[in-house]
């Protein structure tokens, strides 16, 4: 192993992955309340349906709310740099894997000259796309066409990268650190 760098980005929870949350709490405490209820106009078996589906939805609840939260691990080993994203602290599933000197350009996501019209699949990779120091590495993938990954190295990651890059990205990498 000639070099290894590593970074988490942790992706932050929205409005939407709360207003989630609320509802499957919700839904896992008032499904087996009508079921008790109905107990009492139907059958009084429906009272044992009850308990159970409140046994079973209530960890369900816990364990979706759980998957909620979201990381990317942003990794330089030798010479490749891979990207994976960690579901709940426990799965984890490997986005891209691409070889640094297949990289084209590196250019800030946010900047008005970057259109971006010639990518065909983009790998959003971080919280906000509208931070600074966010960067989209452009690559060739033969299954996909152009691609664009979009991530917030740090310092760390761009000092690993360095080294394996083709030369006019070098000296890019190189003014992005000076910047910082």
């Amino acid at each position: 192993m000639d070099g290894f760098c590593e970074q988490v980005v942790k992706k932050n929870r929205t409005l939407k992955d709360k207003a989630l949350a609320v509802v499957y709490i919700l839904l896992s405490i008032g499904i087996p309340v009508i079921c008790i209820l109905l107990a009492y106009v139907i059958v009084p078996y429906f009272v044992y349906i009850g308990i159970f589906l409140l046994m079973a939805l209530i960890p369900t609840a816990v364990l979706m709310i759980k998957n909620q939260t979201i990381e990317f691990e942003y990794q330089v080993v030798d010479n490749y740099l891979i990207i994976d994203k960690i579901i709940a602290k426990r799965k984890r599933k490997k986005l891209v894997r691409v070889r640094l000197e297949e990289i084209k350009e590196i250019v800030k996501f946010n900047d008005k000259d970057y259109s971006g019209v010639k990518i065909n699949k983009y790998f959003i990779c971080v919280d906000n796309v509208e931070d600074e120091g966010v960067y989209s590495f452009n690559f060739f993938n033969e299954a996909r066409g152009n691609c664009a990954l979009v991530l917030k190295p740090n310092e760390t990651i761009f000092k690993g990268m360095r080294p394996k890059l083709p030369p006019e990205l070098q000296i890019k990498v190189l003014k992005i650190l000076r910047e910082k």
